[in-house]
């Protein structure tokens, strides 16, 4: 028989807090993260908003100072993420037989122009620099540029840092995953911690996710392909399925599940959030940075996850829905969700929470896993800002204004990426009695 994988610890550090608390009140209270960069210039960028972390100090979360100086910034939002969900779960280094504990990470990569680190590779960048024919050379830069470059600096954009810190800290020897698959990596790391929770292969997993994109190269690259909004008002810039939406604010953050055997939690005490009872993913194998209209590629993997799960459609009760913001990414996404929800598109609420912290990318779907988490731990779902006119082409009953109090069963999390790549989870409310 399949075991059950409950939730027992959450961690999430986003542009709206630090804390699953922090991130919740902000939600429901309508506080975007969404600003002016801070710790880019914005006059050599070709946006100027982004959805950073604010007031955060990684040396909160990283006693050491050598391994603060060998990441990213995304790496540290990660393993403060990390830590923060392994202290709610009351789950210390060593209390777990090393070989029966887990971790499976979702990365963007690992940051390699992220924040400060990029500046190592200006000297040699510059030093490979043919003037003549205007071109970098290859040649020169392994004459000139490798010498004079910072020889950490590779070991410092590993995609796997945060997966390699966290299973040091916490002697993690057991089921191990590092995802880098555009921005489902978090959801598809809950999905396989899941699987394998259930499979028996582990008693404990941490699961999630953690990016940046408030990179220059991630932004130029960003808006080349038209997904970036050029609005300039930080409180409407993000507008979720509106008529008016312009595309997606850049983000960043991390967050983390502790995904746990049912027999395993309660026999230790542990408090449980809920349970995954189903993960769906798919492609839409359709376009490199459009997703298909038909939004074929959401359709199957919300089918997967329900027939994982053993329910249908009339189930769900809540959906926290991807939401990037863009004109295609939303008109798919509802002309899925319209597909799938039948006649119930007009009375299944619709929630999406990029519209007060922008695109998370790797970490979106860990993140908004912990806010459908908490959205059912207090039968409250938090509002879709800035939708003021919604696009009529998105024809689902999107949640606006103030937070809706409304027990929730069973909510669906969906996540979409570049690529084509779409995820869905099912979590569940736990019932002991089942």
């Amino acid at each position: 028989m399949d075991r059950r994988a409950v939730i027992t610890g959450m961690g999430v550090v986003s542009p709206v807090g630090i804390g699953t608390q922090a991130n919740w009140e902000s939600l429901i209270a309508g506080v975007s993260g969404i600003a002016k960069f801070a710790r880019l210039n914005p006059e050599l960028l070709p946006v100027c908003l982004s959805a950073e972390v604010k007031g955060f100090d990684p040396r909160a979360f990283i006693p050491d100072r050598k391994t603060v100086r060998l990441t990213f910034h995304s790496v540290h939002l990660a393993l403060a993420a990390a830590k923060l969900a392994f202290e709610d779960a009351g789950i210390q280094p060593g209390s777990i037989p090393p070989e029966r504990i887990g971790a499976i990470i979702g990365s963007g990569g690992g940051g390699f122009d992220d924040g400060p680190g990029f500046e190592d590779l200006n000297d040699p960048i510059l030093k490979s620099w043919d003037e003549e024919t205007q071109r970098f050379d290859s040649g020169k830069f392994g004459e000139l540029g490798i010498p004079s470059s910072y020889p950490l600096f590779l070991l410092k954009a590993l995609p796997n840092n945060a997966f390699y810190y966290i299973s040091l800290q916490y002697n993690i020897q057991g089921e191990n995953d590092n995802i880098v698959s555009s921005y489902t990596g978090g959801a598809q790391a809950i999905g396989d911690a899941f699987r394998s929770i259930r499979r028996g292969l582990a008693d404990v997993i941490i699961a999630g996710g953690y990016d940046s994109l408030i990179t220059p190269n991630t932004i130029f690259s960003l808006d080349a392909i038209g997904l970036l909004s050029h609005h300039e008002d930080p409180a409407t810039a993000c507008r979720p399925f509106d008529r008016d939406r312009s595309g997606m604010i850049p983000g960043e953050g991390a967050g983390f599940l502790i995904l746990e055997d049912e027999e395993h939690a309660r026999r230790r005490g542990a408090r449980i959030y809920g349970e995954v009872i189903g993960y769906g993913n798919a492609s839409s194998a359709y376009h490199l940075y459009n997703p298909d209209p038909a939004g074929t590629g959401i359709i199957n993997a919300v089918h997967r996850a329900m027939e994982d799960a053993g329910v249908g459609i009339e189930a769900i009760d809540w959906i926290c829905a991807d939401g990037m913001a863009t004109k295609e990414s939303d008109r798919a996404e509802a002309q899925a969700l319209a597909t799938l929800l039948g006649s119930r598109v007009s009375t299944v609420p619709v929630s999406a929470t990029k519209s007060l912290t922008g695109h998370m990318g790797s970490a979106a779907g860990a993140a908004e896993s912990v806010y459908t988490l908490m959205a059912m731990t207090h039968g409250m779902l938090p509002p879709t800002v800035n939708c003021e006119h919604p696009d009529p082409d998105c024809r689902l009953r999107i949640l606006t204004g103030a937070p809706h109090k409304t027990p929730i069963t069973c909510a669906l999390n969906i996540n979409q990426g570049i690529g084509g790549q779409c995820t869905a989870l099912l979590f569940k409310q736990y019932d002991s009695s089942v």
